[in-house]
């Protein structure tokens, strides 16, 4: 069964996710998940996306809307650009899954998340999030050793 998984990233970076998320309807290829990531932009009562900072109170609509997410996902993937490190949105995200998760799964928490740069982004600075004492492991693009983490219990 596919792991239910989110998926963070800067949003800069969108063409290169969709390529990601497509090779998982490649048939020539093992990935495979359930994406729980948004699929589209909260807006506001008027019709218009939500497009400020988690710190700001405005962006509490999109921010109970990932906790959904997050509430059906067992895995978080971060997938790192040359600009993600500087996204307030991916470091709460990470930081927000994390305090999620470890509830359920103490000390393994960090086995929830995994980063990995995006194609010819090998050199890419990793989010502060992933660090902060944790053993969360990333990965260069490797969308093979991504399917079997995902493929394991955590």
């Amino acid at each position: 069964m596919p792991a239910n998984t989110f998926i963070s990233f800067d949003h800069d970076d969108q063409q290169q996710v969709a390529g990601f998320k497509l090779l998982k309807n490649n048939p020539n290829h093992p990935l495979d998940f359930q994406d729980h990531s948004l699929k589209d932009a909260v807006r506001d009562r008027s019709g218009k996306p939500i497009k400020y900072p988690p710190s700001d109170e405005r962006s509490k609509p999109v921010r109970d809307e990932i906790i959904r997410k997050f509430d059906r996902a067992s895995k978080l993937v971060v997938l790192i650009g040359d600009n993600t490190h500087n996204s307030e949105w991916v470091e709460w995200e990470i930081n927000t899954f994390f305090k999620m998760k470890e509830k359920l799964s103490g000390a393994d928490t960090w086995k929830r998340i995994r980063g990995m740069t995006l194609k010819g982004c090998e050199q890419a600075t990793v989010p502060n999030a992933l660090y902060n004492g944790r053993s969360t492991q990333w990965l260069a693009w490797d969308p093979e050793a991504l399917d079997k983490w995902l493929d394991s219990p955590f």
